[in-house]
């Protein structure tokens, strides 16, 4: 039996797999199968304090059908491409190749005795061959496209619809999925739960509570998960919903449509007590759920009916929005039911033509470094990184074993978690979890502010800002001072949305003590329009010139056109911030329309802190139905950059350096771990570079040389970068600086154990972020060009070391 490490990373791997693999059912193939599946991720699990195998069996209506009968025959998902074809608009005709088709030539037939078979295997080689309990989940998906299904589609075709104020609801004409809050007509069919029938009108979660309660244990499933929406959203594939068409917000009741879906969860629960109930959710964070359908997470926390939140979406494989990725996660993370959360990685799909490792991802580890740079701030100032890494899947669609694809996502995983965060990083979002729940309930109208402050953060991610710490205001309220303390190095980012004059109170005590804080959005509470020194005017929309007066991108030598078309539906309402009378406050970007000014970025100085506001405004153009949010026109500016750029007032210089307009903007994030900065993003033009600059000068990253001689430096880094940075420096001469790691010698105090060398400074200021145990334990030594130890005694300040006037070559050793 394998030794497993003491010291776990995880509380759980969970791993995905479809029945594909398993081509014969006699029980050595059925263990041949899960021995190799499970010596492939054996890395992860041993990464893990227990394990999981979540198990795509059909799509959930082998739970529907199920009628306590073992020798029962079951449709499962044995295909490539879209059962139930005559559900979907872009599936033309018969010869569509996008119809399915069978995966391999002879499918075997499985019964339910078969499957109660599989997983016990799966239970009895975890832990038998691999030394780990396993459990085992089953799921239930609420669309058409994995395997054909009589009663979702034939039977019982109206729970695929969805009734909201007396009519039905769709917001595309063939797509459909099971509607949790539908009611099941009746029939003479035998059920596990419903041996004589099902009763007409019965809650459909009722029906699948009941089902489950039979299903789930004898199978021997311990959990279920509800895919792709299910019980969240009748509307999870696009940014539209109940309460948004595409031109018109605020068009539902909050209290009808929540209250449906929370008696889907009260129902299930009721009739499935007992068992773990897990989701995937929609592609879209808290707020833009919100604002589109309503979705009260905050209830389902507090009713207990979640352990984790929903995981991180595998979208951003398929369209490369990564921006939508971190920022639904870190909406997600904010606030946790219990104590931790998901990570969760598309390596390969059973059902479709893709394998995003090799497919989408081109075996570029982007989509597991910029996540897992993604960490929570809990009620003790401390960082969380995830407690469960999930894959899905570890089969491809012809039911390989992809062990080669195993082999190369495995030590990128184990790479992010060796460098997972542990202290906030550059910029830490106070996501206002509790108060967006609040404000939709109160007013159907504050949804448009809702909608705008999830989604400028979407954009403006897009455009290189490195967020990646999120703090929910239901924890920081209950944070102590000590451990509010622990935040004064990072920048809050703070949505106005729902911020009271006594939450703005505390804020501003942090600023008075030095802390950092960048606001957006509209400002109407009186309490912070005094902060900020504004005062509002009349409400402006249309077309304004955007005028800038910090750094910008430079893009062809040439900045970017600054018309900015805004929307006061989506945008948080119209433009309507001028500058008090004998204000202090510097400003940064001013909008004008017409000989009228609105300002649109401040800054401002207070006691020891700093704070900025951005305004912000939306790009995008009313449209019909789209799975996002359509663009403007290519002239029209997206402010969302402004965010980025506000950072300079903090002494962050990021900007970027592109060949054209068109040239997407790099993803950018900056996380802590032992003292270290990691500077990690993707590139998806590959041409873009990176200037770089901080209040401690130019980072230097081993194995790379930068041009000194200026504020910032300019890097060319690869399409995925993870780099760390222990050193900066600042100088005025220009020479090419080199930092690489080279040999840990050991010097006449001890033997190090690590060697950073730096050369070619020229009269320079160096800092340095040693290990602070290093530090303080006064473990760390500086050589100087190859000869003297220079004494250290008063260059140590908190966590780091400070030289000042440094020519030539120095080793750094600890």
């Amino acid at each position: 039996m394998p030794t497993h490490p003491t010291n776990k990373k995880l509380k759980r791997a969970s791993l995905e797999m479809s029945l594909k693999p398993f081509k014969s059912l006699e029980p050595s193939a059925i263990d041949a199968v899960i021995t190799e599946a499970l010596r492939q991720w054996q890395p992860l699990l041993d990464m893990a304090e227990t394990a999981s195998m979540l198990l795509w069996v059909s799509d959930g209506s082998e739970i529907l059908t199920w009628n306590d009968d073992l020798k029962q025959p079951f449709e499962w998902a044995r295909y490539i491409g879209f059962a139930n074809e005559e559900m979907f608009s872009h599936v033309s005709d018969t010869n569509d190749p996008h119809i399915v088709k069978l995966y391999t030539e002879s499918p075997v037939s499985f019964t339910y005795g078969d499957l109660k078979r599989v997983i016990a295997s799966i239970k009895r080689i975890a832990k038998q061959q691999y030394g780990v309990q396993m459990e085992v989940g089953a799921t239930f998906d609420a669309g058409p496209e994995f395997a054909y299904s009589n009663f979702k589609y034939k039977d019982h075709p109206e729970i695929n619809r969805a009734e909201l104020g007396g009519t039905y609801v769709n917001l595309k004409s063939h797509y459909t999925v099971v509607c949790s809050w539908s009611k099941l007509q009746s029939d003479a069919v035998s059920y596990a739960a419903y041996p004589n029938g099902i009763p007409e009108d019965l809650p459909f979660g009722e029906f699948l509570g009941k089902q489950c309660h039979h299903y789930l244990p004898a199978l021997g499933f311990d959990y279920i998960w509800f895919s792709n929406g299910f019980a969240i959203s009748y509307f999870p594939w696009t940014y539209l919903g109940a309460n948004y068409d595409g031109t018109n917000l605020g068009i539902a009741n909050y209290e009808e449509i929540s209250s449906k879906m929370l008696s889907f969860w009260d129902i299930f629960k009721r009739e499935c007590p007992g068992i773990r109930t897990e989701i995937r959710g929609t592609n879209y964070g808290t707020g833009m759920d919100i604002a589109k359908d309503y979705i009260p997470m905050l209830d389902l926390y507090d009713r207990e009916y979640l352990e984790y939140p929903a995981p991180n979406s595998p979208w951003g494989a398929l369209n490369y929005d990564f921006g939508l990725e971190i920022t639904g996660h870190l909406s997600k993370i904010a606030e946790i039911p219990k104590d931790t959360y998901f990570y969760r990685f598309y390596a390969n799909d059973p059902w479709f033509w893709q394998n995003p490792w090799w497919d989408y991802y081109d075996r570029e580890p982007h989509d597991i470094y910029c996540p897992l740079a993604a960490a929570r701030v809990n009620a003790n100032g401390d960082v969380e990184p995830p407690g469960v890494v999930q894959i899905l899947t570890i089969d491809t669609e012809y039911g390989e074993l992809d062990g080669e694809a195993a082999a190369e996502i495995l030590p990128h995983i184990q790479k992010a978690f060796k460098d997972a965060p542990d202290q906030p990083g550059l910029v830490t979002w106070l996501y206002p979890f509790r108060e967006i729940h609040e404000a939709a309930k109160a007013d159907n109208q504050a949804t448009g502010s809702i909608f705008f402050h999830d989604w400028l953060i979407r954009n403006a991610i897009n455009e290189g800002l490195p967020l990646n710490t999120v703090l929910g205001t239901d924890t920081f309220r209950t944070m102590s001072e000590e451990a509010k303390a622990k935040m004064k190095g990072t920048v809050l980012l703070i949505s106005t949305l729902g911020l009271s004059a006594e939450r703005l109170s505390e804020i501003e005590e942090l600023i008075q003590e030095g802390a950092q804080v960048l606001f957006y959005g509209d400002v109407r509470e009186p309490a912070l329009l005094e902060l900020l020194q504004l005062t509002r005017a009349d409400e402006l929309e249309g077309d304004f010139q955007l005028h800038i007066s910090l750094k910008q991108d430079e893009v062809d030598n040439n900045e970017p056109t600054h018309l900015l078309r805004h929307r006061a539906e989506i945008g948080d309402g119209g433009l309507a911030l001028t500058l008090r009378a004998g204000s202090n406050a510097q400003v940064h970007a001013v909008a004008t329309q017409q000989g009228r000014e609105r300002v649109f970025a401040i800054s401002r100085t207070v006691n020891k802190g700093r704070m900025g506001w951005m305004r912000g405004s939306l790009p995008y153009q009313p449209a019909g139905v789209t799975h996002l949010p359509v663009r403007q026109p290519d002239e029209c500016y997206d402010s969302s950059v402004l965010l980025r750029y506000m950072l300079q007032l903090f002494g962050y210089a990021i900007t970027q350096r592109k060949q054209n307009q068109s040239s997407q903007s790099a993803l950018f994030f900056v996380s802590r771990h032992e003292n270290a900065f990691w500077f990690t993003g993707c590139k998806q033009d590959t041409t873009v570079q990176l200037q770089l600059g901080t209040p401690e000068g130019v980072p230097l990253f081993p194995g790379q040389s930068v041009q000194l001689g200026e504020a910032t430096g300019l890097y060319a880094l690869d399409r995925t970068f993870h780099e760390e940075c222990r050193i900066f420096v600042s100088q005025t001469d220009r020479t090419k600086v080199l930092c690489r790691e080279n040999q840990a010698f050991p010097t006449w105090k001890r033997q190090s154990h690590r060697n950073l060398s730096v050369w070619h400074l020229s009269n320079a200021d160096v800092t340095i972020f040693p290990p602070v145990e290093a530090l303080q334990n006064g473990n760390v030594e500086v050589r100087l060009n190859d000869k003297e130890y220079l004494d250290l005694s008063g260059s140590v300040h908190q966590d780091q070391l400070l030289l000042k006037g440094i020519t030539g070559k120095i080793d750094i050793l600890w």
